[in-house]
């Protein structure tokens, strides 16, 4: 599969340095370079329609005003239907075309834009907004991913079944938890 591009940690990146391990991609480990970055971790993680993912990738080339640069996406993901989803991480604030602050980001930006756009993949800019609408649906979806990591491959179907229990409170959260679980359950088979 692929494999991420390694960042040096740096006043620009790893400021907020996370390192977990990825059920989706085999519990390799993954390295994420800021807050928003490992919160966009937990939403793919925890999302069922999602197969696997890389983070940091790919890197890409751009000529801009003559000169060669390079950047990487955030995140590449694959769904289970096999549509991929090239995905870029960022705050609100870096999206304004008015603050020159964003050339950089901005600049970064059209050019994964036009690369997706050229190799026809699905392009998308996912902000805190988006990641952080909800405190109490973050905090649930880390425990569905503790759920897990802790149950990799359940012994017996009973294990599953008291764990689903704890989500039998017909609220918009624990029916997140409960449709997870339901798929995580569906691909073991059980004796």
């Amino acid at each position: 599969m692929y494999q991420p591009k390694v960042m040096p940690r740096s006043a620009k990146y790893g400021s907020n340095y996370w390192n977990t391990e990825g059920p989706k991609v085999d519990m390799r480990e993954v390295i994420l370079y800021s807050d928003l970055e490992f919160d966009n971790w937990v939403f793919v993680e925890s999302d069922s329609n999602v197969e696997t993912y890389c983070e940091q990738y790919p890197e890409i080339s751009y000529v801009y005003e003559g000169v060669l640069h390079t950047s990487v996406f955030d995140m590449w993901i694959r769904k289970h239907d096999g549509s991929e989803i090239y995905r870029e991480v960022k705050y609100e604030a870096e999206l304004n075309d008015n603050d020159l602050r964003n050339e950089r980001t901005l600049r970064q930006i059209a050019a994964q834009r036009a690369y997706c756009i050229e190799n026809n993949f699905t392009y998308e800019i996912v902000t805190e907004k988006m990641l952080r609408r909800s405190h109490q649906e973050l905090e649930n979806r880390l425990k569905i991913i503790s759920f897990i990591k802790n149950n990799q491959k359940p012994i017996a179907a009973d294990d599953v079944v008291v764990a689903m229990k704890m989500f039998d409170n017909p609220t918009q959260e624990n029916k997140l938890l409960r449709e997870y679980v339901d798929n995580y359950v569906n691909r073991f088979s059980f004796k």
